[in-house]
């Protein structure tokens, strides 16, 4: 019985350092059967660590996958399955050493609890479910202009994916340069948001995705112009069919922003160093991010900055200028000033903040939070360190979708 249960007591650390090893914060996010394989699939088609390993060399030089990651890590977790079982003894006391020497090397651990590491895939609903050819096609349309009324302006426009998912400017230049009067916020992770927009005017991506193609300061689009010029074009015609099969007419505007969301959901951002952090690696942090972390949890950032893309997705008050935030929607004098609270995953790459793009530092915008918010004053080290806590949070974003697609021809009218 006892070496029963020291067999079955290695089977599981060994299974659970898999899961939260270095597979699921840099692979996993792109490994989902979506953008590239499981790993089930991997498992079945390479028998050997040497064999996975050398293809993985040939895609790395032929630029199809990222170098740099730490590729052999995630073929041990991968193929080393039966060693570990083989050797029971052995994988159980390393563990339990390592471990107790994390707990006494890295005093700031106590405050992982506070924070959750983020899921490979945010909910995905029932009614849009992933496929590989709905998001090959979502990301065809989120690249392409000809779904604006200028055939200039595509959702990448102003959510450029090699930008953080946003244009680093205060307002988005739209149809004939007008403005909409807000910060355009990341697509990068949201998915995970409980309501989209700083007002929260739409509750799901879907919906998000209507406004921007139509709204006439960004693309000044109409179903009507949409679907037409789509169909127009014979290989998106064959495109729309695979995503939507068994539709009569797969070709409308309700599938495009299903589409173009179900790219989105996509659009997340794991092996951040803060991500790693959480997952085990001790070392992911400098000491000046811990301390600014710890700060983060003191001063009370992390009553509304919480859960995997640190937003709790509700309303809070923050009268920074003239917009009367979620007002304009509710037309409720109590949500005057009440915006949705922002995401902080890539905060560090998504400047200028606040829902005017008003503030440029990430230091400046850590002060003025803690002032209007907390009541807090920071001195400058102080602001330091929390906006160095925040730069941890910078992950990678998936390389198939930073790839420009190969969009089909034509020009319709």
């Amino acid at each position: 019985m006892r070496r029963a249960l020291i067999l079955l007591s290695a089977f599981l650390l060994s299974t659970v350092g898999a899961k939260a090893g270095v597979w699921e914060t840099n692979c996993a996010g792109c490994h989902n059967g979506m953008v590239a394989p499981t790993k089930s699939k991997l498992l079945s088609k390479f028998h050997t660590k040497r064999e996975f390993m050398a293809k993985v060399k040939e895609m790395v030089s032929k630029g199809k996958m990222p170098p740099g990651l730490p590729y052999g890590r995630a073929a041990n977790e991968l193929f080393g399955t039966k060693r570990v079982i083989h050797r029971p003894k052995r994988i159980h006391k390393k563990p339990m050493a390592v471990t107790s020497v994390a707990a006494v090397s890295d005093p700031y651990a106590r405050y992982k609890k506070f924070f959750k590491p983020l899921p490979a895939l945010p909910p995905i609903p029932a009614d849009n479910p992933l496929t590989p050819e709905k998001v090959k096609l979502g990301k065809m349309l989120y690249y392409d202009p000809r779904l604006s009324r200028s055939k200039l302006i595509s959702c990448n426009t102003c959510h450029n994916l090699a930008l953080g998912g946003d244009d680093n400017q205060k307002t988005s230049l739209g149809d004939h340069w007008r403005t909409g009067g807000r910060n355009a916020p990341t697509t990068l992770n949201s998915g995970f948001l409980r309501v989209q927009f700083w007002d929260g005017r739409a509750p799901t991506l879907e919906e998000q995705a209507k406004g921007p193609l139509q709204a006439h300061v960004e693309m000044n689009s109409t179903p009507e112009i949409v679907v037409r010029r789509l169909k127009a074009i014979p290989e998106y015609v064959e495109l729309f069919k695979k995503a939507f099969p068994g539709e009569k007419d797969p070709v409308t505007f309700e599938n495009v922003v299903k589409a173009i969301a179900a790219f989105e959901r996509t659009l997340n951002t794991p092996n951040s160093p803060f991500q790693r952090y959480l997952l085990g690696e001790t070392n992911a942090l400098s000491k000046e991010q811990k301390e600014g972390m710890a700060l983060f949890v003191k001063y009370g950032c992390i009553a509304c900055h919480n859960g995997p893309v640190l937003s709790d997705g509700r309303f809070h008050k923050f009268k920074w200028n003239d917009d009367p935030g979620r007002y304009r929607v509710t037309k409720n004098p109590a949500d005057k000033y009440m915006f949705r609270t922002p995401q902080l995953l890539n905060v560090a790459v998504t400047a200028p903040y606040f829902h005017d793009g008003s503030v440029n530092s990430l230091e400046e915008a850590v002060k003025v939070m803690a002032q209007k918010e907390l009541g807090k004053k920071l001195s400058n080290s102080e602001a330091k360190k929390i906006a160095d806590f925040l730069r941890s949070l910078t992950g990678e974003v998936p390389l198939e979708a930073r790839i420009l697609p190969q969009l089909p021809g034509n020009n319709p009218q």
